[in-house]
């Protein structure tokens, strides 16, 4: 049934506008990939800098495993800056921003999305359903709008120039994707796959993308266990500061600790909402072997399963140059997305749970010493949730509200069982 399913999106795609929303590292490998395997496509970007885009993206392939592949070509239709010259006719709206924009580009596009169209993320952190939600509110069901989210990006990448070229290093063997409503991921799934010609597998909700044990605790561990001597000013000679996934003993640990109390979160939903499905949402040393299997050499430790990948290797910390050398850049997404909006929609959904975060609420603390805000306060509340991705920020603060979006429709044999039950 999927390979019909395929089949019958193929033909659908053919003569169908979409519109990359985003400008940064992932949408400029989206519109090569999706552009070179797709060239009937018509691919419109929508960007704050329009100006420096040219009419195609080339893409970079020789230093990843898609080297065979070769250079990857995707052409553009038309770039803008303005939402309403880039969105309407869209029957596809990929959005290749970081989290703490989602919200923004929500917003700016939801005048202009029509009737039966997907809309949805490459990097589903940051509750992406949520936002969505309280954006579109009844639009989603009045104009079948589809929600989806990928658990993870398709690939690693950087810009060479920008609007010009970039360069994909780490692509995904394959990719796991989402939807709200649920019973529409068979398509979501589909759609992306046809897109990015990379397999993609359907999970069961959104619950086991926001709740994924990835960057949101990747990233605040390592930098954490790397630099948690820093007195936020003195610089450290280069030589000192090692690759960023080139991992030790120190760093596994405090990542391990977060995704301990992911999995906490995890037991207690499936214990409160025996029907959601969260099966998919995996400790991280197995959900980073199952992503880069091929690419990883020794699987036997979460610290070798990252300093063995080959999809991680030049990858590097987000730093800046002072005086006496280079200092962690607090400015970076690695505190403005990961911890607002990573971190604090974690705590949140612990506090809701009733499950203990007490390293979740440390590494918040100590990151938050260098972003002039709270997230915080002294007794670990959420403060400032105006400025997080947290679920309360949207007034969604029941059990039952944080799962809305996971619970799928009862089909009728199971209301026909529900109701023979209840006799």
């Amino acid at each position: 049934r999927r390979v019909h399913g395929i089949h019958f999106l193929k033909i659908q795609m053919e003569d169908i506008q979409i519109t990359v929303c985003g400008g940064g590292n992932l949408a400029h490998a989206s519109v090569a990939c999706i552009g070179h395997h797709n060239p009937a496509l018509k691919i419109n970007v929508l960007t704050r800098r329009p100006q420096l885009w040219s009419n195609s993206i080339l893409a970079h392939t020789d230093k990843s495993s898609w080297k065979y592949k070769g250079d990857l070509t995707g052409k553009i239709n038309k770039v803008s800056k303005y939402p309403s010259e880039v969105i309407p006719g869209s029957k596809v709206l990929l959005v290749a921003g970081p989290s703490h924009i989602h919200s923004d580009i929500l917003r700016a596009i939801e005048p202009y999305v029509g009737e039966n169209t997907f809309v949805g993320t490459v990097y589903g952190q940051g509750a992406f359903d949520l936002q969505a939600r309280a954006i579109f509110k009844e639009k989603l069901a009045k104009k079948n709008i589809t929600i989806f989210a990928l658990t993870n990006v398709p690939f690693i990448c950087k810009i060479i120039e920008h609007g010009k070229s970039i360069n994909i290093i780490g692509p995904k063997d394959h990719l796991y994707c989402a939807s709200y409503p649920p019973e529409k991921v068979d398509q979501a799934a589909n759609l992306i796959s046809l897109l990015y010609y990379i397999p993609t597998f359907t999970i069961p909700n959104f619950l086991c993308i926001t709740l994924t044990p990835s960057n949101q605790i990747i990233h605040p561990g390592r930098v954490y266990s790397v630099f948690k001597e820093w007195d936020g000013k003195t610089g450290y000679d280069p030589k000192d500061v090692p690759r960023l996934y080139d991992l030790d003993e120190d760093s596994a640990y405090e990542i391990q600790l977060l995704d301990d109390e992911i999995q906490a979160i995890k037991h207690a939903i499936v214990k409160q909402f025996p029907e959601i499905d969260l099966s998919q949402l995996m400790p991280i040393k197995e959900r980073i072997i199952k992503q880069y299997s091929k690419q990883i050499t020794d699987k036997s430790t979460l610290k070798t399963v990252f300093s063995t990948n080959s999809g991680y290797d030049i990858l590097v910390f987000p730093t800046k140059k002072v005086e006496d050398g280079i200092v962690i850049n607090v400015e970076s997404r690695f505190f403005w997305e990961d911890i607002p909006f990573g971190l604090c929609i974690l705590k949140n959904y612990g506090d809701v749970f009733g499950v203990p975060m007490p390293n979740t609420e440390r590494i918040i603390k100590w990151h938050q010493k260098f972003m002039k805000v709270n997230f915080l306060d002294e007794d670990n509340s959420l403060i400032n949730v105006e400025l997080t991705g947290a679920p309360s920020k949207y007034g969604f603060t029941t059990k039952e509200d944080l799962v809305a979006t996971s619970l799928r429709k009862p089909t009728p044999k199971l209301q026909k069982l529900n109701q023979l039950n209840n006799i």
